[in-house]
């Protein structure tokens, strides 16, 4: 089932029942990335994900400034559009920052925020990575530059890599992408007011970060004044909901029984 309209992402209804959970994906990644814990999640609620703007199957829809706050409020847009309110956000990276944004302008519709590697609440991004990302045309480049994102780079395949291609080939895909990196590498850099806000909120959130994380480190003094819960997870890179799935997942479902939910 999917849930929304051409100004705004595409809802899709991944399962479930009970108190809506939604999943926001990474810079230059789309729903799918999310397959690993999609089932798992659905024990925990009403499972929706989506593709933002600039990505997958959002490609037509402009990401305006690229940026966190920006992409946050299509998103929320979406929310309105399907009558959502008081979800559970689970957000990586790009789609981190976006959540933290999320539950600053809409306190309202945001019950809980469950953050993988969350942009802004790291240090300095890998700027030949998201610089890179755009520009991607050859398997072997492709193969090696998306090694990054894990501690056993021999997790990217032939599928992923083929994905990643189809899509950055799309007309407008490339310029789109180009558009978020700058948004994001601009917002990121003075993000603890931000961070400090959302924490006055007092939503129940925690942060997961795998430990071999070559994409963003966690900072320790951005997360101070985030606050909530801290999960480092050994022997994973900036994909720990992918590379140690199975952790990833008890964590989730743990953090979401006791979020508050009704």
């Amino acid at each position: 089932m999917s849930l929304g309209d051409a100004a705004f992402p595409r809802l899709v209804e991944q399962g479930g029942e009970g108190a809506p959970i939604l999943l926001v994906h990474g810079f230059g990644g789309d729903r799918m990335s999310f397959l690993a814990n999609q089932g798992a999640l659905s024990t925990s609620g009403r499972v929706f994900s989506l593709d933002l703007p600039g990505h997958g199957d959002s490609l037509g829809l402009d990401p305006g400034a690229g940026d966190p706050a920006a992409l946050a409020a299509k998103v929320v847009a979406s929310l309105d559009a399907a009558g959502l309110s008081q979800v559970a956000v689970v957000g990586h990276s790009l789609g981190g920052g976006t959540a933290i944004e999320m539950a600053k302008a809409r306190p309202d519709l945001v019950r809980s925020l469950l953050l993988i590697a969350p942009a802004g609440l790291g240090g300095e991004i890998d700027h030949e990575f998201v610089e890179g990302f755009p520009a991607l045309e050859a398997p072997d480049q492709a193969t090696a530059l998306l090694g990054r994102l894990f501690v056993r780079p021999q997790l990217v395949n032939r599928h992923m890599v083929a994905r990643v291609l189809e899509q950055l080939g799309r007309p407008g895909a490339r310029d789109a992408l180009r558009k978020v990196a700058a948004g994001l590498t601009g917002a990121v850099s003075d993000f603890a007011p931000t961070a400090r806000a959302v924490a006055a909120l007092g939503l129940p959130r925690m942060v997961v970060w795998g430990e071999g994380d070559a994409i963003a480190r966690p900072d320790p003094a951005r997360l101070g004044l985030f606050g909530g819960g801290f999960e480092p997870i050994a022997k994973a890179g900036h994909m720990p909901h992918v590379e140690a799935a199975p952790l990833f997942n008890r964590l989730a479902t743990a953090f979401l029984a006791g979020d508050g939910a009704p």
